[in-house]
């Protein structure tokens, strides 16, 4: 078995197809054309990815209501 490190970015750069195919792959559907970067940008505090050798492997969205409340809208990894 082959050790995995991974490695985490706060508000990390993306790709809206690697977050697209992740997401499809974590919850069994077709793979979308989703816009996660202008979806963030509008609606996130932040969001953190999940990197494998420079392959994502996870996506987390902190929504946030511009105030003083933020919670976790999406929780998206393969595996």
């Amino acid at each position: 078995m082959r050790s995995m490190t991974i490695t985490y970015e706060w508000r990390g750069d993306f790709d809206n197809a690697a977050v697209n195919a992740l997401h499809a792959e974590a919850f069994g559907h077709v793979q979308g054309k989703i816009d996660w970067q202008t979806r963030v940008q509008r609606h996130s505090l932040g969001w953190v990815c999940a990197r494998s050798d420079d392959r994502l492997v996870g996506f987390v969205n902190v929504a946030w209501d511009g105030g003083v409340h933020a919670f976790v809208l999406e929780d998206t990894s393969y595996g």
